[in-house]
């Protein structure tokens, strides 16, 4: 809401007394659509028979926290049965809002098929969030891990990561996202990636890394991203991340303090059995992995 609106706005709008300046004032307001469907949604929600004392009791106490700020005097200033109807908008428009959350476990994939039928296949301890309600007008994701987008065409569609944003149209892309990387794939289309002030497009069969500033491209030709059927591959990445991908994968914990952990790795490890993917990953490299136990793997350079 804006600023210049009193505290008891929203309960004299659910009561039509408003005058018609401020009427008109509101219907411009960016959030009055919203609000209008809130309103719409809470009077089709039925209310069950309350002891009114109690209720009231409740919802003072609710709003007594701190964390609620302004709307504490607001409450206080209602009527019991304004101050019910307030409640139940404001749980209303808490649904209209809230944001969808999938995550993975370790060495899990998973499947979601979006609102306007675009998809998304994540990678192990992976995680996106959305919000339904507004994604006609407003297809963004948040990422952190790693997931394959197939995106149906329509408005900007756009995948933020704390690394940077994808943008794309219509298109089959693969984002790699941690704490210092950013890592793109375009498997058809066209993307726009967006990462510390730098702008990159990448067409089919084009990738883009970014890590801690330090940017780099190169080509490929795989139809869909290698872990999609098993495998993790990588292309002269520091060995840490490699690292991170099995632990990601098996529910493991490596320690790798003995061994220099930036040197560029390029090849894959299955998923297949946890054994053959140290092997693969390390014996090039002349380290040794050691299985302490079920969780715990050392690394040590031969």
């Amino acid at each position: 809401m804006k600023k210049e609106f009193d505290d008891t706005f929203l309960s004299r709008w659910l009561n039509n007394q408003l005058n018609d300046s401020e009427l008109d004032e509101f219907k411009n307001h960016p959030d009055y659509a919203l609000y209008q469907r809130i309103a719409m949604k809470s009077e089709e929600l039925v209310v069950p028979k309350y002891n009114k004392e109690k209720l009231y009791s409740r919802v003072q106490k609710e709003i007594s926290e701190p964390k609620k700020g302004k709307v504490r005097n607001l409450y206080t200033k209602l009527s019991i049965g304004v101050a019910a109807s307030i409640a139940i908008l404001f749980t209303v428009f808490q649904l209209f809002n809230s944001g969808t959350t999938y995550t993975t476990n370790y060495g899990e994939q998973m499947a979601v098929n979006l609102p306007d039928g675009s998809e998304v296949l994540l990678n192990s301890k992976s995680e996106i969030s959305f919000n339904e309600s507004t994604w006609s007008t407003n297809r963004m994701i948040e990422l952190k891990g790693e997931a394959f987008f197939k995106v149906q065409k329509g408005s900007d569609f756009v995948v933020s990561t704390d690394k940077g944003s994808v943008t794309v149209l219509g298109t089959q892309f693969n984002v790699t996202t941690n704490d210092d990387l950013i890592e793109v794939s375009c498997y058809e289309g066209k993307v726009k990636v967006d990462s510390e002030k730098k702008v990159i497009f990448l067409t089919q069969g084009k990738a883009y890394r970014n890590i801690n500033g330090i940017s780099e491209e190169w080509e490929f030709k795989d139809n869909e991203p290698t872990w999609k059927n098993g495998e993790s591959s990588f292309v002269s990445i520091p060995l840490k991340y490699v690292v991170e991908a099995i632990e990601n994968q098996y529910s493991v914990q490596i320690d790798a303090s003995k061994i220099n952990s930036e040197n560029k790795f390029t090849g894959a490890f299955t998923h297949e059995s946890l054994h053959i993917a140290l092997e693969t990953v390390f014996q090039p490299l002349k380290i040794k992995a050691t299985i302490v136990d079920k969780s715990r793997i050392t690394l040590v350079k031969e």
